[in-house]
């Protein structure tokens, strides 16, 4: 999300703070959690349609990871857990067919902090 973020003018920092982690530590792990309920009955083998209908409310994530995987491949920005992510909810992907595609990433990195000013970090650019 920072990559995406960044592309669209943010500070990539935003995304280490309570907006960021903080927002995806409780989303997670908090039985709360619409996006959690989701995705532990997904686990259990429920469809999608079922575990939203069982959860009875909107599960926001479904939706954004829908657009951020559009938004995404009209950038061109490379969001391998998107896509892993929307191939798992729309299109029946296997799990062991998700693992080995981020294995085989196209780039080294899996988060990008960099600064926008490439000069605030001296040397370490």
């Amino acid at each position: 999300m920072a990559r995406f973020g960044r592309s669209l003018g943010a500070d990539p920092m935003t995304f280490l703070g309570l907006s960021g982690v903080g927002d995806l530590v409780v989303t997670c792990s908090s039985p709360l959690s619409r996006n959690y309920r989701l995705g532990y009955a997904l686990g259990l083998g429920q469809t999608i349609d079922a575990a939203t209908k069982e959860i009875g409310q909107v599960v926001e994530g479904v939706n954004t990871v829908r657009l951020v995987k559009k938004r995404a491949e009209e950038l061109g920005i490379y969001m391998p857990l998107a896509s892993g992510l929307y191939s798992a909810l729309f299109e029946g992907a296997s799990l062991d067919a998700i693992i080995s595609s981020l294995m085989a990433g196209e780039q080294a990195l899996d988060v990008e902090f960099a600064a926008q000013d490439d000069k605030q970090l001296g040397s370490c650019v």
